[in-house]
């Protein structure tokens, strides 16, 4: 006889009972599975750091090109010194902080920004006080040739650690304005060598690039063909404006497909 479960009474027939048990079981299961797999698929935060709070003090050259940045003393473990990208509070660059004291030798108060080997200063207020006029010696950018590559625009501030994430669409309209206020374009790409690279976006030279060479192009897909510098450990894309494109991501095909 088939069993038939009537909702007032206490028990069900022991069919459907073993029955309902199974089934709350794999669903269990399933939920747990389904929860696992979730978790495993989302994408973790970068390795970048803002030491929020913690004021350290630095010494170094202060250059002003393509952006303000300090070139820090030579050591053993950085015969050529390391260069930190130097930017205000806020959404502003610290073009107008230290334009006196360009070419010279300076000490200063910040809050340290890294990300991997990129390494960025947001300057404390009034901080910076000269300690000579030697200049450093010059140093040679290095050629490392030109490429096409695919990326995402946005501001070096955030990306590198003061915001995390600090790309992606929901990161557009942060970005667009800490680069209108003066904050270094970065240009993140992961073509570059066969690997991630993070390049200041500038024109040849070390020249800025103008605002609306990129701004709507911000957190978009975006081809660029630029030659590739490097000045110690900082990268840099020289390019023009006409060489910056949007451009949507496809998935290379296969080899041998």
């Amino acid at each position: 006889m088939t069993e038939f479960y009537v909702g007032y009474l206490p028990k069900a027939p022991s069919g459907i009972a073993r029955k309902m048990k199974v089934v709350i079981v794999v669903l269990f299961a399933a939920a747990i599975t389904s929860a696992i797999g979730f978790a495993a698929l989302q994408r973790t935060y970068a390795r970048s750091f803002f030491e929020s709070g913690k004021e350290r003090t630095f010494e170094g050259v202060i250059e002003a090109g393509p952006f303000p940045t300090l070139l820090s003393s030579p050591d053993a473990a950085n015969p050529s010194g390391l260069r930190y990208l130097l930017v205000a509070k806020g959404k502003h660059g610290a073009h107008s902080q230290v334009a006196a004291y360009v070419g010279k030798s300076a000490r200063l108060r910040g809050t340290l920004i890294y990300r991997d080997d990129q390494k960025m200063i947001v300057l404390s207020g009034g901080s910076i006080a000269a300690l000579d006029d030697a200049q450093q010696n010059h140093v040679t950018p290095k050629n490392l040739g030109e490429f096409d590559l695919v990326g995402e625009i946005f501001d070096s501030k955030c990306y590198l650690g003061n915001m995390n994430p600090g790309n992606g669409k929901v990161h557009r309209d942060c970005a667009v304005r800490c680069l209108s206020g003066g904050i270094p374009p970065v240009f993140a790409t992961n073509d570059f060598s066969g690997s991630p690279a993070v390049l200041l976006l500038t024109r040849p030279n070390q020249k800025p690039l103008p605002k609306g060479a990129f701004l709507d192009r911000v957190a978009q897909p975006t081809r660029i063909h630029g030659r590739v510098m490097q000045i110690g450990n900082i990268l840099l894309l020289e390019t023009e404006s006409s060489a910056i494109a949007s451009r949507s991501f496809r998935r290379p095909p296969e080899q041998g497909r």
